[in-house]
């Protein structure tokens, strides 16, 4: 209710000395008003502090616990990799390791992927300050401005790069 409707409801003729006793029984009526309106306000106010608060604390709670499911599909390269480690015996042959240790790579990368992270392709394309960092320029045939080595990937979280790729670029 607007302050103007509230007055318009309140309104007290003044009193005289007959009606005295008439005109404090409406009075009696807008004060009771007015008291029932600022306790429902209150409550209003202070159910609304509670609901910032625990909207607050929701909040941070899924900040908090936001990262469990991708900690838990790490936690499985973890154990894979232990595992690889413990099979290395002195006379196991280098390939039976290395097909092992591509196998957990595989594994990591698809983790990665589901997250939404993706590898920025770098390799032969002309340089693009957004996805490619410059760590040396070298002459060569290729035509400047070109890709020519990756010293380091790149990564996209989604459309971010979080990672830009360290390369090499074509005088």
């Amino acid at each position: 209710m607007t302050d103007s409707e509230i007055d318009g409801e309140c309104e007290v003729a003044e009193p005289d000395t007959e009606d005295a006793g008439e005109a404090e029984e409406p009075l009696k009526e807008c004060e009771e008003r007015a008291e029932s309106y600022l306790d429902r306000l209150q409550r209003l106010q202070a159910d609304f502090a509670n609901y910032k608060k625990r909207n607050a604390k929701e909040t941070m709670e899924s900040i908090e616990y936001a990262k469990e499911d991708i900690i838990l599909s790490l936690l499985d390269v973890v154990d894979n990799f232990e595992r690889a480690l413990e099979a290395i015996q002195p006379n196991n042959d280098a390939d039976t390791t290395k097909k092992g240790i591509e196998m957990i790579l595989r594994q990591f990368r698809d983790v990665l992927e589901k997250e939404g992270v993706s590898l920025i392709d770098a390799d032969g394309q002309t340089f693009d300050p957004h996805l490619h960092e410059t760590i040396a320029r070298v002459a060569c045939s290729e035509e400047s401005g070109t890709v020519v080595e990756v010293m380091q990937r790149g990564y996209k979280l989604k459309s971010k790069v979080i990672r830009p790729s360290m390369v090499k670029v074509a005088e």
